[in-house]
């Protein structure tokens, strides 16, 4: 008995073929030539004159499609599969057989209206090889990474406006006090003292700021012994700073500025005493101020660079991953459905795991937990790698994909992993690989 070659089964081309011979009505190992030369003209491949066996009709089929497959910028087993779908039976009709692993695919079935169940030409089901529908439930959705949230601006904004409302007051109490000076009334008076009302504990770091004088310019502000003194620069500016400067946590010998100035009355200290305390505070909360700020550059740049990783990993690495994922998953439903089944090796090392390797150096690996379980799936769909890493590898709670195309291990950078869902569904997947070992 002649032996049957197990590339037949195996491998797409050898399905084509198989469905060739099978095309002119009887499967016999022999290819007529009507048949034939129909597909080999079409792939520009030789004709021949009686007949071709399906082996060597394999082999030509290997030879057109790799070169077709480069010529058309696709990729092999894509190729393959696309002829594999296409109905080879002569166009009158009569005498197709049914093909293997192709449903009903063999012509219309008796009573049948086109597109009913049975009928090749109208009905989905007959179109898609078993290892088609396998491939299409375990499909793998590589999704889009998300933007970050951008830096909050609460507190940018809130420094922003203090420096803008402290610039404002000063310039009017610098107007009042030529104001005042110019014609020192009582009515002058009054609006001064209004407008050191609008300085508070926000925005009077600023306003010594941009009036760095200002101490002494109201001490000089005097009217029939109703004037100013160091009474008013102590309410209207060391206290609100005082305030302040609490709230940002500064310290005066070693103990909250607020409890110091509880044991030690500010009111009573001297001009000169509350110009030094004055400068000493305006710096302090100008200086946390600048770290708000340098702190939100700081988050706008990692930002920006994150920006910048979410949008290269969506345009450039997604698509690459998409692909990866797909043509291992096809390649897993493809050997789920080899007949007859490719050879398994097993073994332990710190767990239970089995193996198959076809002939072309690709392979498909699990292992199994302690309740004899599937826990992991790798899977190397590459001819001849330069390496002998997995090219996917799926687990329960996640899958990575070697990202570098180097097949030196896995890249654990998170933007090259996926969730079990809803990105993928390892139950499914578990299942198909459960078909090749049982």
């Amino acid at each position: 008995m002649t032996e049957v070659n197990p590339l037949l089964n195996k491998t797409i081309a050898g399905q084509i073929a198989q469905k060739l011979d099978a095309a002119d009505g009887t499967k016999d190992g022999k290819i007529n030539a009507s048949i034939w030369n129909e597909f080999a003209q079409e792939h520009g491949g030789k004709t021949i004159k009686e007949s071709i066996d399906v082996e060597t009709a394999m082999n030509s089929i290997t030879t057109y499609v790799v070169k077709g497959a480069k010529s058309a910028g696709k990729a092999v087993n894509d190729l393959a599969q696309e002829w594999f779908n296409k109905d080879y039976a002569p166009a009158s009709g009569s005498g197709s057989a049914p093909v293997e692993g192709a449903g009903d695919a063999g012509g219309a079935s008796a009573g049948k209206k086109p597109g009913e169940a049975g009928d090749a030409e109208g009905s989905e089901k007959t179109d898609k090889t078993p290892a088609q529908t396998d491939y299409e439930g375990v499909r793998v959705t590589v999704p889009k990474k998300e933007l970050p949230a951008p830096p909050d601006r609460t507190e940018l904004n809130i420094v922003n406006k203090n420096r803008a409302d402290g610039k404002k007051v000063a310039e009017s109490l610098k107007q009042a006090n030529n104001t005042f000076a110019d014609k020192s009334t009582k009515q002058n008076l009054d609006k001064y003292r209004e407008t050191l009302k609008s300085i508070t504990k926000d925005n009077v770091a600023y306003v010594c700021n941009h009036f760095p004088d200002i101490a002494d310019r109201i001490d000089d502000v005097f009217f029939m012994g109703a004037g100013f003194d160091k009474d008013e620069v102590y309410d209207y500016v060391l206290k609100p700073l005082i305030e302040k400067a609490s709230e940002y946590g500064y310290k005066k010998d070693n103990i909250p500025i607020s409890q110091y100035y509880q044991q030690n009355d500010p009111s009573k200290l001297s001009l000169d005493e509350m110009k030094a305390e004055i400068n000493e505070l305006t710096k302090f909360i100008r200086d946390k101020d600048n770290e708000k700020v340098h702190q939100y550059n700081e988050d706008v740049r990692a930002y920006n660079k994150k920006v910048g990783v979410v949008n290269d990993f969506n345009k450039n690495e997604r698509p690459k991953a998409q692909k990866i994922f797909d043509e291992a998953n096809k390649f897993l439903a493809e050997v789920a459905n080899m007949n007859p089944k490719p050879e398994i090796i097993s073994g332990h090392s710190d767990y239970d795991w089995k193996a198959a390797t076809l002939p072309d150096g690709r392979w498909i690996a699990v292992s199994y937990d302690e309740k004899g379980e599937i826990n992991s799936i790798s899977i190397a769909f590459e001819t001849n790698p330069e390496g002998d890493d997995a090219d996917v590898r799926y687990i329960e709670s996640g899958a990575a994909w070697d990202k570098d195309r180097n097949n030196s291990g896995f890249d654990l950078d998170p933007r090259c992993l996926l969730s079990s869902a809803p990105d993928y569904d390892f139950e499914k997947l578990k299942a198909l690989a459960e078909k090749i070992f049982g």
